[in-house]
Order: C-alpha cells, then sequence, then structure tokens
C-alpha cells in the first residue's frame, strides 16, 4: 500500500508541477515519477500496470483517475488516525511515529 502512495502520490506532485508551466495538461512523466517514487524501473513498470489494472491511473498520459484520487485520501486518513492512536494511546511522540 506504501508503495502505490507513493507512486500516486508523485503523480499527483508532477502533474501539479507540469500545470503550472504547461497549458496543454500533459500527464506526470513516468521518468520523474519512478525516481521520486525511488524503485526500480522493472519494479515501477509492474507497479504502473497494477495501478492501470486497478483502474487507478492512466496510462498515456499518465494521471490519476478518480479511484486513484480516493485511495490517495482514504490512506491519508487511515495515517492520520494511525499517527493520532500511537500518540494518544503509546505515548509516542510524533516525532517517533514518523521514524
Amino acid at each position: 500500500m506504501e508503495i502505490y502512495n507513493d507512486i500516486l502520490t508523485a503523480i499527483s506532485l508532477e502533474i501539479t508541477n507540469n500545470n503550472d508551466y504547461r497549458e496543454d495538461g500533459a500527464g506526470a512523466k513516468p521518468t520523474r515519477v519512478q525516481l521520486k517514487s525511488n524503485l526500480a524501473y522493472d519494479k515501477f513498470a509492474r507497479y504502473l500496470t497494477e495501478l492501470e489494472n486497478k483502474n487507478m491511473i492512466k496510462h498515456y498520459p499518465l494521471s490519476i483517475t478518480e479511484r486513484g484520487n480516493d485511495f490517495l485520501k482514504d490512506y491519508q486518513r487511515i495515517a492520520d488516525f494511525v499517527l493520532e492512536m500511537g500518540i494518544k494511546y503509546m505515548d509516542f511522540s510524533e516525532e517517533d511515529m514518523k521514524k
């Protein structure tokens, strides 16, 4: 799940950055997403295929679908919940939880 989140987040950031400079609304560049995701190319390609099969991304141009955006929102909600529970019930600091 973390890898899916990393890839989808990288695509989202790339699209946001591209749209700041380009008016054609082109999707994210796969090589830049791969680098931001910190994955080897073969693994990255496999995960892209999985995300496309799950209808979370469109490959041409590389962009996130509504389902992919829903995943990102749900993932963040879960991460926030886990962080809050760890701080509240396990007496961890926020810094400890992010390590």
